[in-house]
């Protein structure tokens, strides 16, 4: 073999290595209903392996406000939310966040029952970003019911999702946004239950409806429905962005270190303001 194909056939190689690879999304968030103003945003993304980052460009979310990103190095393990006009950012620890959602219904002695998660289907969903889909249906139903300061409300919550999912996307860190489990319930059974239904998805999702119908006890329903759909996509090497927290950036905590050893709240989340 002569020194010039070799070095051809290299070239190939190394173009066409997995390790490589990375994707780059951007995409869109909208809701309808109580708290749509929150939920909406617009994001351009990037994912390499277990690296990403995340740039928000919109957001109603003053925890993920528009000009600073999310960046991960291990799938989103270590999350952490940077904030480049203060120049500081915060941690999100994903486990801890789950405690958080388990410790606030203990706090609010909120408790789930009644609950089932439903499989309604799957069939070809066709292309999204140029990627062919799987159009995967679920419906997930229980009761909720809190006591607050000694009153008792009890509402029956249905939340019917359509999501469209790529299967040939398999970068792990895409997860940390393009997410295929919901947060937790902080209902040890109930969040196992919806792990081990929808954790059957295949890639991860590209476009997604989430319709959730509350009613309470004198019947009065509401809904609020919430989209997100991958706009643009490029599967192509990784362009030259970092998914590190800049040096000397200050930590603080998701409260702006207003929590104070006397917050729940931030003691779950794991404490106040470092320095």
């Amino acid at each position: 073999m002569s020194k010039r194909i070799a070095v051809f056939l290299l070239a190939v190689a190394v173009v066409a290595s997995p390790a490589l690879a990375g994707v780059y999304y951007e995409a869109v968030t909208r809701s309808e209903g109580k708290g749509a103003e929150m939920q909406a945003s617009r994001v351009k993304a990037w994912a390499h392996g277990e690296s990403a980052r995340v740039e928000f460009v919109e957001s109603g979310n003053p925890m993920m406000a528009a000009g600073g990103y999310m960046v991960t190095e291990d799938g989103g393990r270590n999350l952490f939310f940077v904030n480049p006009k203060e120049k500081t950012f915060t941690r999100f620890d994903v486990e801890a966040m789950g405690q958080f959602v388990g410790g606030a219904s203990k706090m609010v002695n909120m408790k789930i029952s009644d609950h089932k998660v439903e499989n309604l289907g799957e069939e070809p969903g066709g292309l999204v970003a140029g990627l062919p889909t799987t159009h995967y249906r679920y419906r997930t139903s229980y009761a909720m019911e809190m006591s607050v300061i000694g009153m008792k409300m009890r509402s029956n919550v249905v939340q019917e999702q359509d999501i469209w999912s790529a299967p040939k996307l398999v970068e792990a860190a895409l997860g940390i946004w393009l997410r295929k489990n919901p947060p937790s319930f902080g209902n040890p059974e109930f969040d196992a239950m919806v792990k081990a239904e929808m954790g059957k998805m295949q890639g991860f999702p590209l476009k997604s409806v989430t319709r959730t119908t509350t009613t309470d006890k004198k019947g009065k329903s509401e809904t609020t429905v919430t989209s997100m759909e991958v706009t643009k996509l490029e599967l192509d090497l990784v362009p030259n962005v970092s998914f590190k927290v800049p040096a000397g950036y200050e930590e603080v905590d998701m409260f702006g270190g207003q929590g104070g050893e006397g917050n729940p709240f931030a003691k779950l989340m794991g404490g106040n303001k470092k320095n």
